[in-house]
């Protein structure tokens, strides 16, 4: 065992030093900065601009009394409905000719008026490319109904004062503190997934050059295959956990300049300090695990193009892998939660999200001895198909060997 670990720790670090203090590595790091940089600029103006683009505007021909009476009851309503939900309302002075007006407005480039009002309050009609069941009639109606309420209370006196509810805030209660457990949940998933698919897919190719100009059989002669997997293994961790590190820091200072409620979940059963720790701690399980199951597939193909064609298999299995983890959100203990759970490749996933929604701390014990222990067994079978199918005579056959040989 100590062997094996000191030629663990030579192989690591020799790939990590190659890996990490090169550059490509430092394009790897900055890379996805600008990425998300640039994608998050341009998602702000596209965002105001559409927001700008799909802004309804309702010109109303009427008087001044009556738009007046609609603008006041569109301003009652307004709150309700949020500040760009309702139509904005454009006052046009009437003309002699109405229905030429009326293909004025609609017909007008700049002004961008989707429909036009008339007859006032107490006879409306509404003209415009809207559907007759769509939400611009319903609410255009809803703005009429309350300015006609509003002008029969002042007709007869009767306009009672603004209404005043009394509120009582609590801290908490059981549904809306599950609900905003449930998208802390949510959260550490998709950032879990996230990080293994972009980190943990470079082991499928991480033995091919290798491979190529025949060093793997130099190593294999100098150190146990079960090493030289377990240090590449833990290497290419530890080049992940550098970008990670990288690109945390990164996140913390943009979120400390332009500091956005946007990005901020509600805090965790456990608390965030232990919740941090469990995502370090099973980013590192689901990398292990799909790592070393990335790295005993991509160890039998003997070409880049093999490489590409098991990409797409394996992305799809990641994706249902998320699928059955995303189970454990909500009913964490129901029979689904439980087995995305147990089962070694959902676990991480699963694991992190009962940390958000539960306090109890002995479910993480057993999940990480557990997924340990698999991510030794898997290793141990990377290695061992390794062994016996590849170094057996130097070139032997491949993840793709029967469809070659069908070919």
């Amino acid at each position: 065992m100590t062997r094996l670990l000191e030629s663990a720790f030579v192989i690591g670090r020799r790939d990590f030093t190659a890996t990490v203090f090169s550059k490509t590595f430092l394009l790897f790091l900055v890379g996805p900065l600008l990425i998300i940089g640039i994608s998050i600029l341009f998602g702000n103006l596209s965002e105001r601009m559409a927001r700008q683009d799909m802004r309804s505007t309702v010109s109303v021909i009427a008087s001044q009394a009556e738009f007046g009476e609609m603008e006041a009851a569109r301003a009652r309503l307004a709150p309700a409905f949020g500040a760009d939900e309702l139509p904005v309302l454009v006052r046009a002075e009437p003309d002699y000719v109405l229905e030429a007006q009326i293909a004025d407005l609609l017909g007008s480039r700049d002004k961008r008026i989707l429909a036009v009002m008339t007859g006032g309050v107490a006879r409306p009609r509404l003209t415009g490319a809207v559907s007759e069941t769509g939400a611009i009639r319903e609410q255009i109606t809803l703005i009429v109904e309350e300015a006609r309420h509003r002008r029969a209370l002042d007709r007869a006196g009767a306009v009672p004062p603004p209404l005043e509810i009394e509120f009582v805030k609590v801290e908490e209660s059981a549904g809306s503190l599950a609900a905003s457990r449930a998208v802390t949940a949510r959260g550490g998933q998709l950032l879990l997934f996230m990080l293994t698919v972009f980190l943990a897919g470079m082991l499928l190719s991480n033995l091919i050059e290798e491979k190529s100009n025949k060093v793997i059989e130099v190593l294999a002669a100098a150190v146990p295959v079960d090493a030289i997997f377990l240090g590449k293994l833990v290497a290419m961790l530890a080049v992940s956990l550098v970008g990670i590190a990288v690109w945390a820091s990164a996140a913390i200072l943009g979120l400390t300049l332009w500091p956005s409620e946007a990005f901020a979940l509600p805090q965790p059963a456990v608390g965030w300090p232990l919740f941090v720790l469990l995502v370090l701690i099973y980013y590192a399980a689901n990398y292990l695990l799909l790592g070393a199951l990335f790295l005993g597939i991509g160890s039998q193909a003997s070409s880049v193009r093999e490489v590409q064609t098991l990409s797409m298999p394996v992305t799809v299995a990641q994706i249902l892998i998320f699928l059955l983890a995303s189970f454990a959100v909500g009913p964490f203990n129901s029979l689904v939660a439980i087995l995305a759970a147990v089962f070694p490749f959902s676990s991480p996933l699963a694991m992190i999200a009962r940390a958000a929604q539960t306090p109890e701390l002995w479910t993480h014990a057993l999940a990480i001895g557990w997924q340990a222990l698999w991510v030794w067994l898997t290793l141990k079978l990377a290695a061992g198909l390794f062994r016996r199918n590849v170094m057996k005579s130097g070139s032997g056959p491949t993840a793709l060997g029967p469809l070659r040989s069908r070919a």
